[in-house]
């Protein structure tokens, strides 16, 4: 799809979606700002379908109102805060993309004085957004991810390696515990090390603009972020440990091995795809694309690592099926 019928379907799918949560949200700023957004994002497609018209694009099917309901009803059910700061990660995502659009030599000038416009509304619109999510646990929602995402796919790949290797239920899940265990602790680690360094980076910032005011007399403005190295060592960790499990403890049940394996490609599946679907939403990407990407990585990762166990099982001669 052309880039510029892609922005059309983007705006037209984000009008109609804040369009729905406007009818459903209780707080009253909220509700005005969605319908007033969902006016704003009306505009937004209709300069892109203008540019569409005027290039000859072939106009894309508009996004489907079913799935922007699911939209509206997930959002609804996990609450205002979470919704607006995942709004926010887009439209930062949205501006960027825009940017890269203003060099884009089938735009005239005029065209580009429009966009221009549009750039500054969606610098408005992450503003807002911002505004409205304060709590630790939303600021840290990229570690969340990133923790249960890797749980997930690592220990699927894991204990598949392991059914592979010994087709003992039990066993199975134990090892997956302990790798869990090791696996929640180490990105913990890694976390805390990588933002520790950054607060370091800001640290010097931070002086290096007191230093200016004070020899230069320049007033400079002070960044709103705090040190969250240690937040971060506990989502990233915590949230890996969660994901961790996931695949894990079907192994726990042992209805039989193959019953076992099944549940836990079903369950790491579902939460992959939740996962995938919020991550689309906070960097603008395509959910579909998004979800069949993660879960084919992670089905081709558990194939591999079966492999593997099936190979090693036969070669040391253990436990038989």
């Amino acid at each position: 799809m052309d880039l510029i019928a892609s922005f059309y379907v983007d705006e037209l799918h984000d009008m109609l979606l804040y369009e729905k949560l406007s009818k459903i949200v209780n707080d009253k700023e909220a509700k005005e700002k969605l319908m007033m957004l969902s006016r704003v994002e009306k505009f937004h497609s209709e300069f892109f379908k203008k540019i569409i018209n005027r290039l000859s694009i072939k106009v894309p099917k508009p996004p489907s109102n079913f799935f922007i309901t699911l939209e509206a009803i997930f959002f609804y059910i996990f609450g205002l805060n979470l919704t607006l700061k995942l709004f926010e990660e887009r439209e930062s995502a949205t501006v960027v993309n825009y940017l890269k659009l203003y060099d884009d030599k089938r735009l005239n000038q005029e065209e580009k004085e429009t966009l221009k416009k549009v750039i500054q509304d969606e610098m408005e619109h992450e503003s807002f957004f911002k505004t409205k999510t304060e709590s630790t646990f939303l600021k840290n929602l990229r570690d969340i991810l990133l923790g249960i995402n890797d749980g997930l796919i690592e220990l699927l790949a894991a204990v598949s390696g392991f059914v592979g290797a010994y087709a003992v239920g039990f066993l199975v899940g134990i090892a997956g515990i302990v790798i869990g265990v090791s696996g929640s602790l180490s990105m913990a680690v890694g976390a805390y090390i990588s933002s520790k360094s950054e607060d370091e980076l800001n640290e010097n910032k931070r002086l290096r603009r007191l230093l200016i005011s004070r020899v230069f007399g320049i007033p400079q403005p002070e960044d709103q972020e705090e040190s969250t190295a240690k937040e971060s060592a506990f989502f990233v960790g915590f949230s890996y440990f969660i994901g961790a499990l996931i695949p894990t403890l079907p192994y726990f049940i042992s209805f039989s091995i193959r019953a076992d394996q099944a549940l836990s490609y079903i369950f790491t599946v579902i939460v992959l795809a939740i996962v995938a679907f919020i991550t689309s939403i906070t960097t603008g990407v395509d959910y579909k694309r998004k979800i069949l990407e993660m879960i084919g990585l992670a089905i081709a990762a558990s194939l591999a690592t079966f492999s593997l166990g099936v190979f090693i099982h036969y070669v040391l001669g253990l436990k038989v099926y």
